[in-house]
Formats: structure tokens, C-alpha cells, sequence
């Protein structure tokens, strides 16, 4: 899967490789919102940004907190 994230702690490290984006890679864990953010500006669809997010974790969008 091109968009790949991890569970670390209450946030997430992720990265992206084609085709779904440019090559990247988080330095430091982070919060959802900044992760979708920086994907869609990478290129990345939506969709699949969700479907790495309900991979890593199922229960993502039921954090307190969660915007999306």
C-alpha cells in the first residue's frame, strides 16, 4: 500500500510513496488533521488516506477530539 501508517502512542507516523503522492515520511509521530492535511497537499486522495488510517487503526475516528 503506498500510504502507510503507524500507531505511536495517541498519534501516528506515516509514510507515502508513489503513486499515491511524493515520497515522504513523518520525522516525529502526529495528530491526524496534520497528517490528512500534509497528504492532501502531497497529492494524496482522501479515500485512501482513510483506508491507511482504518488499517492502522480501526477505532481512529472514535478518539475524543477527532475532527474527522
Amino acid at each position: 500500500m503506498p500510504i502507510t501508517i503507524y500507531k505511536a502512542g495517541d498519534k501516528y507516523q506515516v509514510s507515502v510513496r508513489p503513486p499515491e503522492g511524493s515520497t515522504w515520511r513523518s520525522n516525529e509521530p502526529m495528530s491526524p488533521e496534520e497528517i490528512f492535511d500534509k497528504l492532501v497537499d502531497l497529492g494524496c486522495h482522501t479515500t485512501d488516506i482513510s483506508d491507511a488510517f482504518y488499517a492502522a487503526d480501526p477505532f481512529w475516528t472514535k478518539k475524543e477530539g477527532q475532527a474527522r
